[in-house]
């Protein structure tokens, strides 16, 4: 996890400050250690206490759920694992996880006991009642796999119970996007909330994640070459704002936006005149923006959907446009074309339809000389 600095009387020093789970108590505890004096030593206090967690827990004969969870988080201890990813894999397994197994040595279980758990966990209820996503299930499931394959790569199961086990849940969302005249609908009604207006405008003009969003500052905006920059991200985490590298290297990019969106954004920074260049410009939590997102769909009238449905409709737009896929990916920032492809090929159907109608308008041209 990540080191941090801070100033003393006698210079800068280091801390290191990281989660693990005590396979006695199944709590998370956060060890702290300051006084280091740089960050490669507060980093290898952190390895080496991780590594100790490892011997402790390969010397004995057996292993808990919780044992193999430390073990498999300290593997990745080396490439920094963003803080917010940490968090859900920590919740997960704190709710779903640990308190059906914790009581099963990993070598014992088998395929009963986790189609026994999957039944638990698809009876689970959210704090208002409903139940948990098909989506969401899925998360889980990944997260328990994580940790069995370890278990078997590691050789401390003999069987992977497994492989006679079919993953609950769904493999991905159902794709949800608007049409350009239901966003047209939904941004006249947001007008009347300018601040978030002018933030919807961008998410959907420029097809961005809503942390790329919530991390963009005034420097990262250029009016005169109509660009805007991605190269960090948003996310908060134990009500603490952080900004992080984004999803991908690939994320990071520069992407071209149309004059009057700069116009637009003139006029907000106008409202904002104080702002500074390293300041973020959009100040909201995820949390308020989709709060006030899923109020105006109501006054709207068009179809429910989470707000990452504006970077799907960004995307919807571009492919009914006939824009190249190849630029397409480069400019919502995916890993390949094959990504785009997966999520988006179905939407190039139209497409297809498109360019068979111009073939046979050729040869009907033909026919009629």
């Amino acid at each position: 996890m990540p080191q941090y600095k801070y100033t003393t009387k006698k210079g800068v020093k280091w801390y290191s400050k990281f989660n693990y789970l005590d396979a006695q108590t199944n709590k998370f505890v956060t060890t702290l250690k300051r006084g280091f004096s740089s960050k490669r030593e507060a980093r290898a206090f952190e390895e080496n206490f991780l590594d100790e967690l490892d011997s402790q827990s390969q010397s004995s004969t057996t292993h808990t759920i919780t044992d193999i969870y430390n073990e498999y988080l300290s593997s990745f201890k080396r490439s920094d694992m963003k803080q917010s990813t940490l968090q859900t894999k920590h919740n997960i397994f704190a709710s779903y996880i640990a308190p059906y197994f914790e009581g099963i040595p990993v070598e014992e279980i088998t395929a009963a006991d986790i189609a026994a758990w999957q039944k638990n966990v698809k009876e689970t209820k959210k704090s208002n009642g409903q139940p948990l996503s098909p989506a969401y299930l899925r998360t889980v499931q990944s997260q328990l796999n994580a940790l069995i394959n370890y278990a078997s790569g590691k050789g401390y199961i003999s069987i992977n119970p497994l492989v006679d086990i079919k993953n609950m849940g769904v493999k991905g969302r159902r794709l949800l996007f608007w049409s350009y005249e239901e966003y047209e609908k939904f941004a006249y009604e947001a007008m009347n909330f300018p601040t978030y207006y002018y933030a919807y405008e961008v998410l959907y003009w420029c097809g961005i994640r809503e942390g790329e969003l919530l991390a963009l500052t005034r420097e990262d905006i250029d009016l005169d070459n109509q660009t805007i920059r991605i190269n960090k991200t948003y996310s908060r985490v134990g009500r603490k704002d952080i900004i992080t590298t984004p999803k991908t290297q690939s994320s990071v990019r520069t992407i071209s936006i149309p004059r009057f969106l700069c116009d637009e954004l003139t006029e907000y920074f106008a409202m904002k005149y104080d702002l500074t260049p390293d300041q973020r410009i959009f100040v909201f939590t995820k949390h308020g923006l989709s709060s006030n997102f899923h109020s105006l769909i109501a006054k709207a009238n068009v179809p429910d959907m989470p707000i990452h449905g504006l970077r799907h409709s960004h995307v919807s737009l571009l492919i009914s446009k006939q824009y190249n896929i190849f630029e397409i990916s480069k400019r919502i920032g995916h890993k390949s074309i094959s990504t785009t492809q997966d999520i988006y090929g179905h939407l190039f159907d139209n497409v297809q339809k498109a360019i068979a109608d111009d073939l046979n308008s050729m040869r009907s041209v033909r026919t009629d000389v």
